[in-house]
């Protein structure tokens, strides 16, 4: 059952400001201009980590971030099952998996897109809008007339769903978790609101429905507007950027930016009915409250928005630290630069100056900078007192412009954000296996993604039921570009090589010794025959030329000729191979493997007429026919078995078939003898191989076993 976890959203900052207005307006000045109590604005953690509270506030977000957001709705967890088919007389095994549909609320102001998606921290979707991941995906950009979600409206009924006007958010349908241990993981977006940078006076302006006017030119590349007020809203742009503001009517406005107003000396000093008073007042801080460093913690755009932090330090004996905390994505060089300027503020402005002023002085405001006759220092309006017709003015010097600072962002290692390409997937036979195995295929998997997941394979056929492995490594797979002539099986060919070109990057082929060879290294299905390779010379562009080969191996001397332009190359690597268990009913019907990876489609499948390649006993060998004095001949063979290849002095090699039998068969122009035996002889008598007319006669041996027989060995004889 789904729960509606947030039906309605109150922001501070949607709506009309009201009675908000006044106390801005009243606290600001004092608070922004005169030095400011703690206060809590948005903390940089509060946009990395998602919530799903009720009553959570949800940011305006300006250029571009990278927020969590608030998980507003979410079903259960929908539990699915399938029939992983077991290998090597395993038995199946049923694996579950999980997948969730949840709505995040990303901002409280339209966006104009999602870029890149973040799911604990590895990429779920990237630059390129592909899902690294299974689901289903919709974006609504808090228009005011955006629709309800089909999927919410379906699972809570349309009278009970919400469309979450002027909210933006982001629907996941039945997100696939086992990449995450089979739970929600952390989600984090990049969002675009706005094209390109956004100046720090429309920031303001906007959060503050209009009630702060200020021309600041200066830029941030995404900023998050976050608090239960206007206040706690703008003020981290206000602080970070020592922006000073004050009241007219009922807006807060920054400095007009005329040049400074000079002080005649002669205006010094003013008094009340001629009493003395002090032509200036200078006074200065004490240096041990005054920060000894600066620190400005900001979103990094080439961190992947993750937070970075650049200090600025002084060399004062102070032991006073500044931390600031600014939910806007800056380059480190800007970061660092505002650290400077705010460290440098603070000492400057430790000097204080207070003068007494005509009349004429009553339209000076905060804000305004004067400087004095005969002085080249510039001086800020901080505080104005008007008593009977003196203007008392307390004053700070002005802070100079700091230059462009050079800093190290720091490095980061992102995930890669590769596009999934489909996966080509191949059913092969191969010889050997256990006595009691029935018939099998293998799987063999490349393309996909990288870094390459088990990628899930269903197979289907017209004698079994729809079953499901998965491909868990990526085989070295390829084309043949160039094939390689026909040879011997016995020896070690070093005439012929083949070239191919592999399917993926990643993919790559290496030598080996001749006793690499001898243990088995680098076996290899080419076309319908496996071979070994002792040499793999790399040719550019993921092509390879093979040589000093070992042919015909496993019993597949019958294809060395067989070969053909274009056809498959997998290297068998047991890791890259899964192998599947199949009915005796399914041989000699066609069975189809269909991944179902990220990028698949209908024309990433493969078909293979299954011929029972895998359990059929390997032909015999060292066929012999022996010719005797009154006609008759004795054929003799050399027995040969599926389950044992190594060469081991006085040890027979295993049966792998439940009984020995053979067929045996010759034919002549005249007809064919067939016969049975348990022996690995048989006699045709002289009479017999004449009544086929035996001049010139084919004898073929095959070995008969437990699922099928083997292929014919065959001798070719001439009277």
């Amino acid at each position: 059952m789904a729960t509606l976890m947030l039906t309605s959203l109150g922001s501070a900052l949607g709506g009309p400001l009201g009675a908000a207005i006044g106390g801005l307006v009243g606290q600001s000045i004092d608070r922004s201009l005169f030095g400011a109590p703690a206060r809590r604005g948005p903390r940089l953690g509060d946009l990395s980590v998602q919530t799903s509270s009720y009553g959570s506030m949800v940011p305006r977000l300006y250029g571009k971030m990278r927020v969590a957001g608030t998980v507003i709705w979410a079903t259960d967890l929908k539990e699915g099952g399938e029939l992983q088919s077991g290998s090597k007389g395993q038995p199946d095994a049923l694996t579950y998996s999980y997948s969730v549909s949840l709505a995040v609320a990303l901002s409280s102001r339209p966006l104009r897109g999602i870029g890149r998606i973040w799911a604990d921290g590895q990429l779920l979707r990237g630059s390129a809008g592909d899902f690294k991941v299974k689901t289903k995906f919709r974006f609504y950009s808090g228009d005011e007339d955006q629709p309800a979600d089909p999927l919410i409206a379906s699972i809570e009924g349309i009278d009970a769903t919400p469309a979450y006007r002027g909210l933006a958010l982001a629907v996941f349908e039945d997100l696939q978790l086992a990449a995450f241990g089979n739970r929600i993981p952390v989600l984090t977006f990049e969002i675009e609101a706005d094209e390109g940078s956004t100046t720090i006076g429309d920031i303001l302006a906007d959060v503050s429905s209009g009630c702060i006017a200020v021309d600041e030119p200066r830029t941030v590349d995404g900023y998050a507007a976050y608090g239960q007020s206007a206040e706690e809203a703008c003020s981290p742009l206000i602080e970070g950027y020592d922006l000073e503001l004050h009241n007219e009517g009922l807006r807060l406005v920054g400095p007009a930016g005329a040049a400074a107003t000079k002080v005649e000396e002669a205006e010094l000093g003013c008094s009340i009915e001629g009493e003395g008073a002090p032509r200036t007042e200078r006074s200065q801080g004490s240096a041990a409250a005054l920060p000894a460093a600066v620190s400005l913690t900001f979103y990094d755009a080439s961190r992947e928005y993750q937070t970075g932090e650049q200090s600025a330090t002084s060399g004062g004996h102070s032991r006073t630290r500044q931390r600031l905390e600014l939910p806007a994505v800056l380059p480190a060089a800007d970061a660092k630069s505002l650290a400077e300027a705010k460290l440098a503020r603070s000492w400057i402005q430790r000097d204080l100056l207070k003068l007494r002023l005509p009349p004429g002085w009553l339209g000076l405001a905060p804000g305004d900078v004067v400087h004095l006759e005969g002085g080249d220092q510039q001086w800020r309006a901080r505080k104005i007192v008007v008593d009977g017709l003196v203007v008392t003015a307390e004053l700070v010097q002005q802070s100079r412009p700091v230059g462009v600072s050079k800093a190290d962002p720091g490095r980061i290692v992102a995930p890669a954000d590769r596009i999934a390409e489909p996966t080509i997937v191949a059913l092969i036979e191969l010889p050997g296996g256990d006595k009691a195995a029935g018939p099998h295929v293998y799987i063999a998997a490349t393309g996909g993604r990288t870094p390459w997941r088990p990628v899930p394979v269903q197979l289907s056929g017209p004698a079994f039921d729809l079953t499901t492995s998965t491909a868990r490594n990526r085989a070295v797979m390829g084309s043949v570009t160039q094939v390689a002539g026909p040879c011997g099986s016995a020896l070690l060919d070093l005439d012929s090589s083949l070239e191919v070109q592999l399917f993926h990057s990643d993919n790559w082929l290496n030598s080996c010794e001749d006793e690499g060879l001898a243990a088995g290294a680098n076996l290899a299905l080419v076309g319908n025959e496996l071979l070994q390779f002792g040499s793999a010379v790399a040719l550019g562009d993921n092509r390879f030329r093979l040589s000093r080969l070992l042919r015909g191996r496993g019993g597949s001397e019958w294809a060395v000729a067989s070969h053909e332009a274009g056809e498959r190359f997998i290297l068998l690597d047991p890791a890259a191979l899964t192998r599947i268990s199949v009915p005796l009913a399914a041989m000699n019907t066609a069975i189809t493997a269909v991944p179902l990876g990220l990028a698949d489609g209908d024309g990433s499948s493969a078909k293979r007429l299954l011929t029972g390649e895998g359990i059929r006993p390997p032909s015999p060998v060292h066929l012999n026919v022996a010719r005797a004095a009154d006609g008759a001949a004795t054929v003799t063979w050399v027995r040969r078995s599926r389950l044992g290849w190594s060469w081991n002095d006085e040890v027979e090699v295993p049966l792998g078939e439940a009984r020995e039998l053979y067929r045996v068969r010759a034919s002549g122009s005249k007809g064919t003898i067939e016969r049975t035996t348990a022996e690995t002889a048989c006699r045709f008598e002289a009479s017999e191989l004449l009544s086929i007319g035996a001049a010139q006669m084919e004898v073929a041996v095959a070995q008969l076993g437990d699922f099928g027989a083997s292929r014919e060995a065959i001798v070719q004889l001439i009277a």
